[in-house]
């Protein structure tokens, strides 16, 4: 099942008509992944080349965003916390920003940027040398056989990048708070054990995966849609890159309020 984009007269409608394609794009690809999934008519082989395609493109590149990001959160909150006299609670304010915020969006940046660029390329390539419409002609469900196991490819790296950065992030500020800052590391590490929460962590990894998922399937739409040559592929490129980046910020809007409304937060200071 293919949505194909209807003419547009105007920028306007052109874009509701995008948008349009894209919901019933997404729809279509979350029926196909679970329905790939429950008859095992998953590639498993395809599913692992794309996961250590995806990983080998994303994890250097997080990594080293992150570091930075880490410094510049301890420098920050060094300086505010030795205005207001609360150095000690350094480590809480990393719970908060690290693990809360600062590591899902890391990977969402590196997912969509990096990640989702390769794989709208990919199809976008596919897409102009008609090896779509080849596989459309033979009787194959392009979707089940090149974007699912593309969108789960992500969202598994999406995991365990999340967590690796998380890591890195919490590393990072520890090393400058102890080492720079010369604060205690036992103070940092007891008010990260105190206000930082496994629930924090959780959310932070479903953040990576719908994440991930957005990516995916906006780069996997805008490549089976590309147009005109190798410049349209280029073009379709830096759409997918783009929208991927407002709706990634979208959602993590929206799940950021709905955490804070079903899960209180940890005491006063």
């Amino acid at each position: 099942m293919s949505f194909e984009l209807p003419p547009a007269k105007g920028p306007a409608r052109d874009l509701a008509n995008q948008m349009g394609a894209l919901v019933g794009f997404s729809l279509n690809t979350m029926h196909q992944t679970g329905r790939t999934l429950l008859l095992r008519r998953l590639s498993l082989e395809e599913t692992l080349r794309q996961t250590l395609f995806i990983a080998k493109v994303c994890s250097g590149p997080a990594l080293l965003l992150m570091l930075p990001i880490g410094v510049l959160i301890a420098v920050s909150v060094g300086s505010l916390a030795g205005q207001l006299g609360a150095g000690g609670y350094s480590g809480a304010v990393v719970a908060f920003v690290v693990v809360g915020q600062a590591s899902a969006l890391v990977c969402a940046l590196m997912l969509a940027g990096v990640g989702g660029s390769a794989i709208c390329a990919d199809l976008g390539s596919r897409t102009i040398r008609e090896e779509i419409e080849a596989m459309e002609v033979m009787g194959l469900d392009v979707v089940s056989r090149l974007v699912v196991p593309r969108l789960l490819a992500s969202v598994l790296v999406s995991l365990v990048l999340c967590a690796l950065v998380t890591l890195v992030g919490i590393t990072a500020c520890l090393l400058f708070e102890v080492y720079v800052q010369h604060q205690s590391s036992g103070a940092f590490l007891a008010t990260l054990s105190e206000y930082g929460r496994l629930s924090d962590f959780t959310m932070a990894m479903v953040k990576s995966m719908c994440f991930a998922v957005t990516s995916a399937l906006i780069a996997s739409f805008k490549g089976l849609h590309a147009k005109g040559g190798p410049s349209g592929v280029a073009d379709a490129v830096n759409e997918a890159v783009v929208l991927a980046f407002v709706m990634v910020f979208v959602v993590n809007t929206v799940l950021s309020q709905l955490y804070t409304v079903i899960v209180p937060a940890v005491g006063a200071y």
